[in-house]
This record gives structure tokens, C-alpha cells and sequence, in this order.
């Protein structure tokens, strides 16, 4: 049995507004990534329907913790402070995201691989919603202990194209199957921390150093051609 994992990005923005989004409403992605997302799914239930190839997808909020690859924004922000860089926020920092630690993730998937239906589809999501910049602002807190103005550590770069407001997905469906997230944000988010901070620099700066680099890149930095594609 296979497990396709695809991100919340998949039903498009939400708003204050809106209510949650189950598993079942209608796909509305709002740039080509989440739309090449959008479009794996469909392969994927057409495999299931046409040959009963055994698969369940997955939907998840955005997963962080140790080992992540560095270009994602929890450890692209760490990095970026232990280098005596600033952290880069899109636009002003407003977007909001769900946050789950890896652990609480790696749970879901055992728990939908041995209960999960196949050919269902399941939404991994938490209750803990924070803002780029209150995420920017918990890092700077605890990486630099001694800053007055978390500002000083925090720069604005421009805004990608359509950067969605939001992601508010129930995971009702599998809490149903008896799972549930155990791991607090600024548990996980200390944890993360503590791993960056005291794991061999070899291990993070071989082969990713574009990922410190900002996107796009303020006044007075400069990129390395790779960084072109890249994201937050």
C-alpha cells in the first residue's frame, strides 16, 4: 500500500471567515505549485480507480523539526541567526500557518497506513496557527536571548506573486481513526532549535547554502545562481 502526501496548499487560501476545510470540498489551488499538487492527486485516484492500485492521500499543514532540509522556514530562520543573518519575511508578515512537529506527522501516517481506507483521503492538521513574523519573533527570542527588539533581527523582502493568506483544514476524519497532535509549538519549535544549534555544521552546509539566502534577496546580499525556484 502506498501513501501520497500533498499539502493543505491544495484547497487554496482561507480566510478569517471560512470555515474549515474537509476532505471532501472542492480543490481550488492559487499559484502552479499548489496546482502540480492538485494534479498528482488526480493520478494518483486515477491509478486507484482504473487499477485499484492500493493508495490514500494525505493533506498536511506545514510539518517542522530536526533534520529538515534547511531551506524551509523554521531552519532557514535558525540558520540564518546563527549565521549573523536577519530573518526574511514576505511581504509583512501577516500570512499565517498551522504548524506540526514531524513526530505528531510520522504518528499520522502509521496511524492512517494501518487504519486508514483506501482510496480516502485524510487532512493531518493541528490547532496552533501563527503568523511569519510571531514564528520570526519566537526565534529571535530564543536565539538571541540578549536582543532588546526582535526587529533588529527581522528584515521585509518583497511578497512572492499570490501568497496564500491562510490554511485551516479539520483533521476530524482522523482523529477519528484516533490520532491526535502531542506536541506543542514551542515544545517541538525548542526542540528544532536545540538540534540546529548543536549539530555538525557539516551535515547542514554541505550543498545548501543558497537556502540561507533570502527570497528575494535584500539590499546588499547576493544570491547564488541556484537560489532561482527556490522557496520558503
Amino acid at each position: 500500500m502506498g501513501a501520497s502526501r500533498r499539502a493543505s496548499q491544495v484547497y487554496g487560501s482561507s480566510y478569517e471567515e471560512d470555515p474549515r476545510r474537509v476532505e471532501s470540498d472542492v480543490l481550488e489551488p492559487t499559484n502552479p505549485y499548489a496546482a502540480t499538487k492538485a494534479a498528482a492527486e488526480n493520478i494518483v485516484k486515477s491509478y486507484y480507480r482504473s487499477f485499484k492500485t492500493p493508495v490514500i492521500i494525505t493533506r498536511g499543514n506545514n510539518v517542522y523539526g530536526p533534520h529538515q532540509y534547511p531551506e524551509k522556514v523554521v531552519p532557514k530562520f535558525v540558520r540564518r541567526l546563527l549565521n549573523g543573518l536577519p530573518c526574511c519575511i514576505h511581504g509583512d508578515g501577516s500570512n499565517s500557518r498551522h504548524f506540526i512537529y514531524v513526530e505528531d506527522v510520522a504518528d499520522a501516517f502509521i496511524t492512517i497506513l494501518h487504519k486508514g481506507v483506501l482510496g480516502e483521503v485524510y487532512n493531518i492538521g493541528c490547532e496552533e496557527e501563527y503568523t511569519n513574523l510571531e514564528v520570526a519573533q519566537q526565534l529571535v527570542k530564543s536565539l538571541k536571548p540578549g536582543c532588546k527588539d526582535s526587529k533588529d533581527h527581522i528584515e521585509f523582502v518583497d511578497d512572492r506573486p499570490f501568497n496564500d493568506v491562510r490554511y485551516y483544514i479539520s483533521s476530524a476524519k482522523l482523529h477519528g481513526l484516533g490520532w491526535s497532535p502531542q506536541v506543542g509549538f514551542e515544545e517541538g519549535l525548542q526542540r528544532t532549535i536545540d538540534w540546529y544549534a548543536k549539530v555538525s555544521r557539516d551535515w547542514w552546509e554541505i550543498g545548501t547554502d543558497s537556502a540561507l539566502a533570502a527570497h528575494p534577496v535584500p539590499k546588499g546580499e547576493i544570491a547564488p545562481a541556484s537560489v532561482v525556484g527556490e522557496k520558503l
